[in-house]
């Protein structure tokens, strides 16, 4: 794997990153792009080895206009890195500076090694395959942002749905549906880069939570893609109780992931 062998979250993102836009060292950083969609935060992004200290940043703002952007086209900031497991992870700095800061972990597991779990036998778990579903698609993802009528998360949406369905369409994998009745009440994407499965914004409509949908729809999809990987992986926000959930299902920590984005609307806080 090009990129960060210990940590199989940042490398699996890169991964997708090349399939759908750009990933390309210089210097001291990996430089992601996705040139039609410059509003897509993390996907117009620099990658750094290490974490950054504060007094970096104005170096880091420098060299993210260089690299990645400016206003207008590029409104935002964002800066990803590795994290150890155990390390002790302190962004408060930052946000004072105006940035948001998000520490996920990164769990794996072998698929042989799933541990049985309460699952929801309503729940039928299948690939979409009709244009209706990537509608409901698109509404439960805008419905679990901060402002669904927000035009720049509508685009972002368009965006991921046209990104992950250019991948579908080369046989990297499938978006998966969790059905009651013909109710779409969850999903989930899981793609195959060098042999690691790699699973993508898992959710779970508000009103089917706790009734282990989430639950069903992994143990289900992991059943059904067997043989495609020797790894799977998922990243999960620390603040998330979903990452509980994924090892209780047998995924343990590898490391983390951190970041700190600056949106447009945060940029006045300067």
């Amino acid at each position: 794997m090009q990129y960060f062998p210990d940590n199989l979250g940042l490398a699996t993102d890169l991964l997708l990153h090349a399939e759908i836009g750009t990933v390309e060292s210089r210097d001291e950083y990996i430089v992601v792009r996705t040139p039609d969609a410059p509003e897509y935060f993390f996907g117009n992004m620099l990658v750094l080895q290490q974490r950054p200290s504060v007094s970096d940043l104005k170096l880091l703002e420098h060299d993210f206009g260089q690299l990645i952007g400016t206003p207008p086209l590029i409104a935002h900031r964002t800066f990803v890195w590795p994290e150890s497991a155990d390390s002790v992870v302190a962004l408060d700095t930052f946000v004072e500076q105006g940035y948001d800061a998000t520490v996920c972990r990164v769990l794996v597991a072998h698929p042989g090694a799933i541990n049985p779990v309460a699952t929801n036998s309503l729940v039928k778990v299948r690939p979409f395959a009709l244009e209706q579903e990537w509608d409901d698609w698109s509404r439960m993802q805008l419905a679990a942002m901060p402002d669904p009528t927000d035009i720049t998360s509508q685009r972002y949406i368009t965006h991921q749905q046209r990104a992950y369905r250019s991948l579908i369409e080369r046989g990297l994998g499938n978006w998966w549906g969790a059905f009651i009745g013909d109710e779409q009440v969850g999903s989930l994407g899981l793609f195959f880069l060098d042999g690691i499965g790699r699973f993508q914004t898992v959710i779970t409509g508000a009103k089917h939570r706790n009734r282990n949908v989430c639950k069903t729809l992994m143990t289900e999809v992991i059943r059904l893609s067997a043989g495609r990987s020797h790894r799977l992986v998922i990243v999960a926000d620390e603040t998330h109780h979903a990452g509980t959930i994924y090892e209780a299902m047998g995924f343990r920590q590898q490391g983390r992931l951190a970041s700190v984005c600056q949106a447009p609307r945060n940029t006045a806080a300067r």
